[in-house]
């Protein structure tokens, strides 16, 4: 056997071990040992290492053995033994948080995209990054790494976003950029992916196989987990769920607004909900203030509100008659008035797909880039640490 291979099977070995105490604490050496199929010596020198490295901690012997034996001592993951820093960019506002390897946000920090897109916005969110860290006194050694959500197609293995409109960012090497100012490992990915890898460890669809996420807000984007493993396509743009077609007749009038958007965002993005209505009533109106109009009744917010509502199911039954999922999330500023038009919803998709499925809102509130963007992390860096 080669030193690297060698080498290879000792780590997979100690993350082995490292998940299933994560998995199943607490949990004794001989239940390792047993669950894994790894011999007792391996796993009480993988253990040692463990302990020493910060990773885990003994937590008081367990129970006794039937025989009357020696009690067993316990393991438990220590989830402060390093920490990720998520940050989700996006068109209004730049958020940034750290949490510890559970998921939990410890420090919390936003700022204004438009102030500086055009310039320092990395300068900007170093501060926010240093003043966290100062705050919640971390070192940099304490920092496995960065995960970067962002608004359009990116090239996940080189860190570029090859084009976000709401950014107006085309080939933009934001990991490039980002590496001048933090000295940790950047991943970056298209903000609708961290949200459903987000929602998959720690969310509605935790430890589910199958998972579409659906963002609707500005735009409309969906994030895919298919047979466990996130869903890019060949050239990293599936789940541009806003290019959807769901009406024939208005598909052949429709021409794009703005490039980069699709029709099924023309109709039932949160933008053309505001939109729309604001055009009827010749005033500025968002899609919140729609969703308010619609609930009291008003029939102008009805009409515009109920379309969209009806174009949104046509486009989650072609998802779900496409994937088959076992869970259906809905995200973005839209899915904050989830509980008024679910029922509809829900209608619409069981009317056009051989199966139901169930359809729910996010678990998260405004910290849902920042768990979704470590989550990203720790699924593509190569460390002991994993989802």
């Amino acid at each position: 056997m080669q030193k690297g291979d060698a080498a290879s099977i000792k780590n997979n070995n100690k993350q082995l071990v490292l998940t299933c105490i994560r998995d199943f604490a607490p949990i004794s050496r001989s239940q390792i040992s047993k669950r894994i199929q790894i011999s007792k010596p391996s796993v009480s020198l993988i253990v040692e290492q463990l302990l020493q490295e910060g990773w885990i901690e003994e937590k008081g012997p367990g129970e006794s053995t039937i025989s009357g034996g020696r009690k067993p001592v316990h393991l438990i993951f220590n989830p402060k033994a390093a920490y990720v820093i998520g940050v989700d960019i996006g068109g209004t506002k730049v958020a940034s948080g750290v949490t510890c390897l559970n998921g939990e946000v410890h420090a919390y920090r936003e700022f204004s995209t438009s102030e500086y897109l055009e310039k320092d916005l990395f300068k900007r969110l170093q501060r926010d990054v240093n003043s966290m860290l100062h705050d919640l006194q971390l070192s940099n050694e304490k920092i496995l790494g960065m995960g970067i959500g962002v608004p359009g197609v990116t090239n996940v293995e080189h860190g570029i976003v090859l084009d976000a409109p709401s950014l107006r960012w085309k080939r933009y090497p934001v990991r490039k950029i980002a590496s001048e100012y933090f000295p940790f490992p950047i991943y970056v990915e298209n903000d609708v992916n961290t949200s459903v890898l987000g929602e998959q460890w720690l969310g509605a669809g935790k430890s589910l196989q199958n998972l579409i996420f659906i963002a609707i807000g500005t735009g409309i984007g969906s994030g895919m987990i298919i047979n466990g493993k996130l869903f890019r396509g060949s050239r990293y743009s599936a789940g541009e769920m806003g290019y959807l077609v769901t009406d024939l007749q208005s598909a052949k009038s429709y021409h794009p607004t703005y490039e980069g958007y699709g029709f099924l965002e023309s109709v039932a993005s949160g933008s053309s909900i505001g939109n729309k209505l604001s055009e009827i009533k010749n005033t500025p109106l968002t899609a919140k203030e729609a969703f308010n109009s619609w609930k009291k009744g008003d029939e102008d917010a009805s009409e515009v509100v109920e379309k969209a509502i009806e174009h949104l199911g046509f486009g989650i039954a072609n998802y779900v008659s496409l994937f088959d999922p076992d869970l259906v999330i809905i995200g973005g500023g839209v899915s904050e008035s989830f509980e008024d038009y679910k029922h509809s919803l829900i209608e619409i998709v069981e009317h056009f797909t051989p199966q139901s499925c169930k359809i729910v809102p996010s678990t998260f509130g405004k910290e849902a880039g920042i768990v979704g963007a470590a989550a990203l992390f720790l699924e593509e860096n190569d460390s002991i640490i994993q989802l």
